[in-house]
């Protein structure tokens, strides 16, 4: 009998061949083949939640599955019709299906659609605060932030007009008076590991691993402990487990291995295949909690390692999805991989970050939304990271110690969409806290216009170029260079000077030029000559070229040793 009836089962396949195949191929990746718990995380919360349903069915959809709505709905119109006699009543079916197609994709697919994007500030920008300072005009850099921006409004001094949470405070900008600077460049560290790091066979250094921990904060009368790289040496292939920590003093030519696991300890590494994939071990244990592999860090707990994942948690925010921190994992070895999940950390519990660094990022990079798209898009609202080549790789997100004895991501930013490198504004939030389900806070403080703190790459490279040539004039002509400038808060910035990969002194300068730089040796004084150089009180111009820089050398590594043996 030719009904709509006959049509049914070609209907229920049209529109259930999609969601059944995906429960399906989600369950054999999840039930049905072991060792595959990446593939079922990425299956499950980026191709489904992520691209079609954020929060499940209980969420607003995504665009995309409205789109699929609406072909389904004209895929309907065509099987009730086609293939044969119609059916009586088929076009009065295949017209509605039609219409209701046309009005999803004018609504519910436009709504899904608008404003998708700027939804993801929204949402980051919520725990974000804005500080200017007090007796001041607001600086020219945040103009668009402040146009018909409301005074003392639900505890702010100012709030954005734009439909973007902004909240602005005003004040002196305490967050950015002091924080305490590392001894050693990141780059530094980073070369030295990977030359010195692997002990052993299919055992590397892995470099997204690479941590500066603070050592014992100073107290009153007496200097902090000393700081230390550490890095995680992880196994590979199908046997080779995670080995242990590795870790460097930042003045030494040595990198030690800090502490191993003990042989059958610890059963599985990160970049293992296989029956020894801790990424896919762990994707089975922990379905709903994503981890970025330049969060992970390790220090050692006496002689035994200990291996921290911050984490996060995927959420459903309007028709999209966003990010949440989820706390920590905790790794250590017994008897095979031990883990604790720990949804809150405390500051101070942890020796390093507990909230995820490629989350803090997420916050700074949608702050440039804070003042609505028009202006995000016309006038390139916002602030950057430096690009100048003397920051190498390492441009963001410095983890920086302050006098609170706590652990901050610190950012120095300059504008948007402009060639110009002044240090006009600094992203600071929490990174030794971290709770389950909640951001932490970030302030972004913007410098008035003109202040005298607001700092640039090229008076800060020729500045440091100046001090050390008055330490060390052979430095940059051998082999040297000045390497990641760093701040220490107010109108202070170090500097370090790396020569063949090792960092052998830092420069603590003042922009303003309120104290002269302050030069330390980091890798030890320069050894004795063996020989004493002499005739160096003659005209330069009646020395040889051998003698020239016999002496040179002589006046530098003089230089070098007393300030060395400076306090």
């Amino acid at each position: 009998m030719n009904s709509l009836k006959s049509r049914l089962p070609a209907l229920a396949l049209w529109w259930l061949w999609m969601p059944v195949g995906a429960f399906l191929v989600w369950a054999l990746l999840r039930y049905g083949l072991p060792g595959m718990g990446t593939w079922s995380q990425w299956w499950r919360l980026v191709l489904v939640r992520r691209q079609w349903l954020p929060g499940g069915l209980l969420a607003p959809p995504t665009a995309l599955f409205w789109l699929w709505v609406a072909v389904g709905l004209i895929g309907t119109a065509v099987i009730v019709t086609g293939s044969g006699p119609a059916p009586r009543g088929s076009g009065a079916v295949a017209t509605i299906a039609v219409i209701a197609a046309i009005g999803v994709l004018a609504v519910p697919f436009v709504r899904a659609v608008w404003d998708n994007d700027k939804d993801g500030g929204r949402y980051y920008n919520r725990a974000t605060t804005w500080h200017i300072t007090d007796g001041a005009s607001p600086p020219a850099s945040l103009a668009y932030l402040m146009r018909g921006a409301r005074k003392n409004d639900r505890g702010c001094a100012y709030r954005s007009a734009a439909d973007v949470p902004a909240c602005v405070q005003v004040g002196k900008l305490p967050g950015i008076a002091s924080w305490e600077g590392r001894t050693s460049s990141y780059a530094s560290a980073q070369q030295m590991m990977a030359h010195a790091g692997s002990p052993a066979p299919k055992v590397d250094f892995w470099e997204d691993t690479l941590t500066y921990l603070y050592g014992a904060p100073p107290q009153p009368g007496r200097k902090g402990g000393p700081g230390l790289w550490t890095a995680v040496l992880d196994g590979s292939g199908k046997a080779t487990p995670t080995y242990g920590i590795a870790s460097w003093d930042g003045a030494s030519n040595t990198v030690k291995v800090a502490c191993r696991f003990a042989p059958g300890s610890f059963d599985r590494a990160f970049h293992g295949a296989r029956g020894n994939s801790l990424g896919n071990w762990l994707g089975e244990k922990y379905p709903d909690l994503l981890w970025d592999e330049d969060d992970v860090w390790g220090y050692c707990q006496g002689a035994n390692p200990v291996i921290v994942v911050p984490v996060t948690r995927q959420v459903a925010y309007k028709n999209r999805t966003a990010m949440t921190a989820a706390g920590v994992l905790v790794l250590t070895g017994d008897h095979g991989v031990h883990v604790a999940y720990r949804p809150a950390v405390r500051a101070g519990e942890l020796p390093g970050p507990a909230y995820p660094d490629s989350l803090a990022e997420k916050q700074r990079e949608a702050t440039e939304w804070a003042a609505g798209r028009k202006w995000r898009s016309r006038a390139s609202f916002g602030f950057k990271p430096t690009v100048d080549d003397v920051q190498g790789a390492n441009t963001t997100e410095y983890l920086l110690r302050a006098p609170d004895h706590h652990l901050y991501y610190v950012t120095p930013l300059t504008p948007r969409a402009s060639k110009s490198q002044a240090f006009i504004a600094y992203a600071v939030s929490p990174a030794d806290t971290a709770a389950n389900g909640r951001l932490n806070g970030m302030d972004l403080y913007v410098l008035p216009d003109g202040d005298p703190n607001v700092a640039n790459l090229n008076a800060l490279t020729n500045k440091a170029t100046d001090a050390v040539r008055g330490v060390d004039p052979t430095f940059l002509n051998t082999g040297g260079r000045l390497e990641e400038f760093t701040p220490l808060g107010g109108d202070m910035w170090r500097v370090y000077g790396v020569r063949r990969g090792l960092t052998e002194f830092y420069v603590d300068l003042s922009i303003t030029g309120r104290i002269s730089p302050r030069t330390v040796n980091v890798s030890g004084t320069p050894p004795a000559r063996d020989r004493t150089v002499t005739g160096c009180g003659r005209s330069p111009g009646e020395l040889s070229d051998r003698e020239l820089a016999n002496c040179l050398g002589a006046f530098a590594d003089e230089l070098r040793r007393r300030n060395g043996s400076a306090p």
